[in-house]
């Protein structure tokens, strides 16, 4: 319970920054671009240099597959509701979307790493990457589908190449599998990244803090209820069944739980504006799952 009041303390110092005016909620995007280009991806090499060997990876590779089979269930079972709703095209768009994917990066690794330290942040990058290409598979495909601006010049696959936390992991993975390890890397290079990668999660809570916006809720609280019946009831029950079919258990049946029951993911918002869906909607929904995963999280991992 203690990370969870920690977390909580880390988004509020975000938050407060931005409502004394010592940070502006547009500081975000210099926060996010540390964080993504540079201090995530040392992590995820670091992390998975140290912590994977070549016979880990047919079992640490189940976990982006499932997380990324989770979020496209998800995705329907939103259709469905959003459907039986009778929504129009752009809330539908935005229902899905909240519904689909998970803040697996943002808010899953500060979690898993509080939870079950760096075992546990291992398994939550495997899981961040099936998310990743959720996100850009489904956010691209319910955009083109449901939006008013259809025409978007963005590729799926530029856009996965150009996401330097996608690609640190790849490259990590590869190496792994060819037998390098961290010993095969100079000392400095490594204390070098290990600096960087310190500023990783305090970074992720200030910038979700300034992201945060409560005003927001306002404008469509019964689908940020709805996303967090989705998010954090249906997908770990979704998982529960999958992980007893794929053999998985122990941490990693831990990890690939609570990673699927992430909050709804800031990037629904990025692709909402980029493509004309409901934007209020899905702001709504991001801050009310948001919250409400503060207090379900540390319930579901004691359950689990």
């Amino acid at each position: 319970m203690d990370i969870m009041i920690i977390i909580v303390l880390l988004i509020l110092t975000g938050y407060l920054s931005k409502y004394f005016n010592i940070l502006r909620e547009s500081d975000r995007t210099i926060l996010n671009n540390i964080v993504v280009y540079i201090a995530m991806p040392s992590t995820i090499f670091l992390t998975i240099m140290k912590n994977v060997s070549p016979v880990d990876l047919p079992q640490f590779l189940k976990l982006p597959f499932l997380i990324f089979l989770t979020f496209v269930i998800c995705g329907f079972i939103g259709y469905l509701i959003g459907r039986f709703l009778k929504l129009n095209r752009e809330s539908l768009g935005g229902l899905i979307l909240v519904c689909a994917l998970g803040n697996t990066g943002f808010l899953g690794y500060p979690v898993i790493y509080g939870f079950y330290g760096t075992e546990g942040l291992t398994r939550a990058i495997f899981c961040d990457m099936g998310s990743v290409f959720a996100s850009l598979l489904i956010g691209t495909y319910i955009g083109i589908k449901f939006g008013k601006n259809k025409n978007s010049d963005k590729s799926v696959i530029k856009e996965l190449l150009k996401f330097p936390p996608l690609m640190t992991g790849v490259i990590s993975i590869t190496l792994v599998f060819f037998g390098l390890s961290i010993g095969s890397f100079p000392e400095f290079f490594i204390k070098t990244l290990n600096y960087l990668s310190n500023a990783t999660i305090p970074l992720i809570m200030l910038s979700l803090g300034l992201s945060l916006s409560p005003s927001s809720a306002k404008f469509g609280a019964i689908y940020g209820v709805i996303a967090s019946i989705v998010r954090m009831g249906i997908a770990p029950l979704i998982v529960f069944v999958l992980s007893s079919i794929f053999l998985i258990d122990g941490l990693d049946k831990n990890v690939l739980i609570l990673e699927s029951a992430m909050p709804s993911a800031m990037m629904s918002l990025v692709f909402s504006v980029l493509y004309g869906l409901d934007v209020k909607l899905v702001a709504s929904a991001c801050f009310i799952t948001t919250v409400v995963s503060l207090m379900v999280l540390p319930i579901l991992q004691s359950i689990f």
